[in-house]
């Protein structure tokens, strides 16, 4: 079964993770364009950098998701709608026949390539698409040894509160996960449990999610950065630009391609 993002529930739960946004449009307006986005999702991130005047491509793999984001470039204006081109596909395998300023890989998407290898196609194919110069923006987390901890031995496969959120009509969905690592492998495999509630709190539905994802420690990130071909890689511990020092932190990475 491959990864999935509910669409119902993916930007109710996945908003502003942590000023993302803002960096990543920051950023794009730094390169003047043109900017492709990998794991595009449902336009959370892209659809601002496109507002920010860019033009942006947009791939994707899941199909629900980039259906959201069709139906909210259609609501857009015709000038807005010209400058973005949503294209169905994998991370570690396209070819755009053009090259970008830049290339950001949001939330953790990049965390879904599971092997060495897989990592390093995504990051060539990167690497072949960035004009001479480019920028290459991702994030994902620092594992937290006490969160792996939760999901070892007598925890291992636990269901465990996570976040709630309220809807327009009075009602709420509750988030659930139970985690399983792998830690030899650098891998995890998680479950998660959405509860939605109507206003009496009387539960009406139940869906869940699959995600199996690699973790990545900032060595790891670096020799993949160099064994692709990045250079002026740099590794921060949050969207704000503070120093990496602490277990758990973000990892918001920035490297370029060669002038």
């Amino acid at each position: 079964m491959p990864n999935y993002y509910h669409p119902d529930y993916y930007d109710l739960f996945h908003d502003d993770h942590g000023g993302d946004v803002s960096f990543y449009r920051g950023l794009a307006c730094e390169s003047g364009g043109p900017v492709l986005e990998l794991g595009a999702g449902t336009g959370r991130v892209a659809l601002p950098v496109a507002r920010a005047g860019l033009e942006v491509w947009a791939l994707d793999q899941s199909e629900p998701l980039l259906g959201v984001f069709r139906r909210r470039l259609a609501r857009e204006g015709e000038a807005l709608r010209a400058r973005v081109t949503i294209l169905s596909g994998d991370m570690r395998s396209f070819r755009l026949g053009r090259r970008f300023a830049m290339i950001q890989i949001p939330y953790r998407a990049f965390s879904h390539s599971r092997s060495r290898d897989d990592q390093l196609a995504c990051l060539r194919c990167c690497m072949a698409h960035l004009k001479p110069g480019g920028l290459l923006a991702l994030n994902t987390f620092h594992p937290s040894l006490t969160d792996m901890s939760q999901g070892h031995g007598p925890h291992a496969g636990r269901w465990r509160w996570v976040d709630e959120r309220e809807l327009d009509d009075g009602g709420w969905v509750v988030l659930s996960e139970a985690v399983l690592f792998d830690n030899a492998g650098q891998l995890f495999s998680s479950r998660l449990r959405y509860e939605r509630y109507d206003r009496s709190g009387r539960m009406v539905r139940v869906d869940m999610e699959r995600l199996d994802m690699a973790y990545l420690f900032p060595g790891d990130i670096r020799d993949l950065m160099a064994a692709a071909g990045f250079v002026d890689v740099r590794i921060d511990g949050g969207f704000d630009g503070r120093p990496f020092t602490a277990d758990g932190q973000e990892m918001v990475i920035q490297a370029r391609r060669p002038a």
